[in-house]
């Protein structure tokens, strides 16, 4: 049985595989999953990760039994984690948890008896977003990873996604992490071997490749504002890239989404076509 619980589940050959499997298919429709049923079971809001593999199942022929709001579900009437998964994974090939828990996602794997794969366990990881973060950059720099100048900026501390991201990127060769926040808000993991902190994005923004813009989590006790003018975003290099992976506040205005270096809208459509790959792999193999 195949777990997705956290990026060190994804071997780099697998995610390679994947990602030249995406840009070959590109969300095609096909009917690979026809007969498969999978749960999407929230227990935190959620826009993209929801709909993206309600639409990543949907694309291979298999349906999705959604949970996105566990207070109408029996969770509400006091159900644990433990007897809602094993409901579940009764009806169903697949589960696909988000919980407000950090290690919520392990504990369902132990006693679950199909696959879950984690759609974000509170402060901990969030893999497939990071798949698709990893793609977002494969795609961007000709199908390469390495010798990238990644920064990294926001609430450092609380964002799984960059926790996530940081590893996959560490993996490959050459890359430099910049990490851009107040004190409060730093990365909380170990810093990679390259890697520089500080709290002034402008000592760093016109050396930057990858640009990655984080929210503040103010549902996890972050407390801290911030806005990235146009201006310091049009001082990227014109080969470098802007991402985000949404929900988007004032982090980034909306006068540069039309900009070629802005690739979160990108990111989007790419989550569903590396979902419905993965979707393909978990219940296939």
């Amino acid at each position: 049985m195949f777990h997705i619980l956290n990026v060190d589940d994804l071997a780099t050959d697998f995610l390679l595989d994947l990602w030249n499997l995406a840009l070959v298919n590109k969300g095609k429709r096909n009917s690979k999953l026809k007969n498969k049923i999978i749960t999407n079971l929230f227990y935190e809001p959620s826009t993209r990760t929801s709909s993206s593999f309600f639409s990543a199942m949907n694309l291979s022929g298999g349906s999705v039994i959604p949970i996105n709001n566990v207070q109408f579900s029996s969770v509400s009437k006091g159900e644990s984690l433990q007897d809602t998964i094993l409901t579940m994974s009764a009806m169903t090939d697949a589960i696909v948890l988000r919980h407000h828990e950090e290690g919520s996602a392990l504990k369902a794997s132990e006693v679950s008896e199909v696959p879950i794969i984690n759609g974000g366990d509170g402060k901990g990881e969030h893999p497939t977003q990071t798949i698709l973060d990893g793609f977002t950059i494969f795609n961007s720099f000709s199908e390469s990873m390495s010798n990238l100048r990644i920064t990294l900026v926001g609430d450092l501390k609380n964002g799984r996604t960059v926790k996530g991201l940081v590893k996959l990127l560490s993996r490959f060769n050459n890359n430099h992490f910049n990490f851009v926040s107040p004190e409060h808000l730093k990365f909380s993991d170990k810093l990679p071997n390259s890697s520089y902190e500080t709290s002034d994005i402008n000592s760093v923004i016109k050396e930057t490749d990858v640009l990655y813009v984080t929210r503040v989590q103010k549902e996890r006790g972050s407390v801290y504002n911030y806005e990235l003018k146009e201006e310091q975003l049009l001082s990227l290099p014109r080969k470098s890239i802007v991402m985000h992976p949404f929900p988007r506040t004032t982090e980034i205005p909306n006068s540069f989404d039309s900009d070629s270096r802005a690739k979160y809208f990108d990111q989007i459509k790419y989550g569903v076509w590396c979902r419905q790959i993965l979707l393909e792999k978990v219940l296939l193999t």
